[in-house]
């Protein structure tokens, strides 16, 4: 009952943003607002919220080397899996491309609130361990591979681009990889940050998360979605049953336990981040799509994390 709570307010915010877009005010709500809201998200809510996430994470690489790359080793797993999600599917390349990093992505929020519950406060830092390593990596391939897309087919529309030069460029420039990065420095060399900065910071941050519902809400297309359904199933399914599995294959194989092995798992079945939504709009893949994918997610986990937590305590016999 707890992890319907959990993720059932991220639903109603969606639920209003969608209600804001197309039913209550959409004279006052349109498209151009929507459009420069996603803007505000992408480039100046969400990076201060990765950066101080990442920057105060505790980071403790002798004890966790193992925890770390079992858990890298699962989640290149899910990337692996999404990949193949277009060999199953019949899509263009740029939807594919817009779904794929929809299955290794993930819900910040959702997460430190199930693990610090379930495993207490070294749950809470092991996920902040691979949070700090897995959102460059992620971010990463998610940029390179739907530049790549969106270029590609610039290209065939007669469009002159560079899909090397766009890829480079959208990765050094994107704003949520610049973040992260930073984030990472400052928590590495251990560089201090003044105290009225970091509240600043935190302050932008939080206000990330409200306002990327709303805009994954106005961004629904069901028309969309239901012409992607298989796409939108088949994406749903390996990022919230499969990848759990395969997470748990990996614990059981190299003796995970306790918080290493709950951080791992929670990690795991978690559905994807919202911001995948506003990553997708702000650099011209389907965004509908996406909106459409994060919203199954987000309604199927309703019933997914209970079950993970369920199968957890059964197979590691946590009580």
């Amino acid at each position: 009952m707890l992890t319907v709570f959990l993720v059932l307010p991220d639903f109603l915010i969606i639920l209003v943003g969608y209600l804001l877009r197309n039913h209550i005010t959409p004279s006052i709500f349109n498209d151009g607002f929507w459009h420069g809201a996603e803007k505000l998200v992408f480039y100046v809510l969400f990076p201060p919220l990765l950066f101080t996430s990442v920057a105060t994470s505790n980071l403790t690489l002798s004890e966790a080397g193992l925890f770390l790359g079992v858990a890298i080793a699962a989640m290149m797993c899910a990337v692996l899996m999404s990949f193949l999600i277009r060999f199953v599917v019949k899509a263009d390349e740029v939807t594919h491309a817009s779904a794929f990093h929809c299955g290794f992505r993930f819900n910040t929020y959702v997460g430190f609130a199930v693990v610090s519950r379930l495993f207490g406060q070294e749950g809470l830092a092991l996920m902040s361990l691979l949070i700090a390593f897995w959102v460059p990596i992620s971010n990463s391939i998610a940029v390179a591979v739907l530049a790549g897309a969106v270029a590609r087919q610039n290209q065939g529309e007669g469009k002159k681009t560079s899909v090397l030069k766009s890829t480079i460029k959208a990765i050094i420039t994107n704003p949520l990889i610049i973040a992260t990065t930073a984030g990472l420095i400052v928590n590495l060399c251990q560089i201090p940050v003044p105290q009225i900065a970091m509240t600043f910071f935190k302050s932008l941050g939080n206000a990330s998360l409200a306002m990327g519902l709303l805009c994954i809400g106005a961004g629904l297309r069901l028309a969309g979605m239901r012409e992607q359904m298989g796409l939108v199933i088949t994406n749903t399914f390996e990022r919230l049953m499969a990848v759990p599995f395969v997470a748990m294959l990996f614990c059981l194989v190299f003796g995970l336990e306790g918080p290493a092995m709950g951080a791992l798992m929670v990690f795991a079945m978690l559905p994807t981040a919202q911001s995948c939504y506003v990553m997708t709009a702000s650099m011209g893949g389907n965004a509908p799509l996406v909106a459409g994918i994060t919203t199954a997610h987000t309604l199927a986990a309703i019933a997914t994390i209970p079950f993970w937590i369920w199968v957890v305590m059964q197979v590691f016999g946590i009580s």
